[in-house]
């Protein structure tokens, strides 16, 4: 194990988690439970500032974790590159700012958005495309991995997937009751796989 990529591993989700928090603490009304963590990136949000850095703090830790996964056996072609593209996405998503706090969604019931809110919602929805398939696709590719690896991996792909289906439902105009606690649930999922792959990144492919 080495210790750059678990570094990596736990900063990039740990600034997220944190400026969720504070952000959540300097903007009025919100509603963690109900709110997603987009809206405190939003124009006109008092956290803005924090919640921008927090998705570009999480994209910078993603790229390091994609560069330290190059040549692990847990990490086999094209794993290394689709977390570098999660990255970016990520970045995108903390720049590509709602509109407002309310965060106007066009597919869950919004007819007037803007570009911006259009961007963010495709960028945000490549995000989680992308933490649901790479932990599938490195359990499928990782054939040199042990089975513990693999089977958890799956397990995480397979789990973020549901749980962003779940809070999908719950996102639903005109109630959002719940929808952002389903959130940071399906959140938490999809970054366990971080420390998953990088405690095993020392892991090289015999050549």
């Amino acid at each position: 194990m080495r210790a750059r990529p678990v570094a990596w591993a736990v900063v990039g989700p740990g600034a997220f988690a944190l400026a969720a928090f504070v952000g959540g603490r300097r903007q009025p009304g919100y509603r963690p439970r109900d709110e997603p963590i987009s809206a405190l990136a939003a124009h006109g949000s008092r956290a803005a500032t924090v919640m921008v850095a927090g998705f570009l703090g999480l994209a910078g830790a993603t790229l390091g974790l994609a560069r330290e996964l190059r040549g692990s056996v847990v990490a086999p072609k094209p794993v290394p590159a689709l977390v570098a593209l999660a990255g970016l996405t990520t970045a995108g998503a903390g720049l590509a700012r709602c509109s407002d706090p309310s965060c106007p969604t066009r597919w869950l019931g919004d007819l007037e958005t803007t570009r911006s809110d259009d961007l963010r919602a495709y960028v945000s929805a490549a995000t989680f495309a992308l933490w649901i398939a790479t932990p599938i696709v490195a359990a499928r590719r990782a054939t040199d991995a042990d089975q513990g690896y693999r089977a958890w991996s799956r397990r995480i792909g397979l789990s973020t997937l549901g749980l962003l289906l779940f809070g999908g439902v719950l996102a639903r105009r005109p109630s959002q009751r719940w929808s952002g606690a389903a959130q940071r649930i399906m959140l938490a999922s999809a970054f366990s796989w971080y420390p998953l792959v990088a405690m095993r990144a020392g892991d090289r492919a015999r050549r």
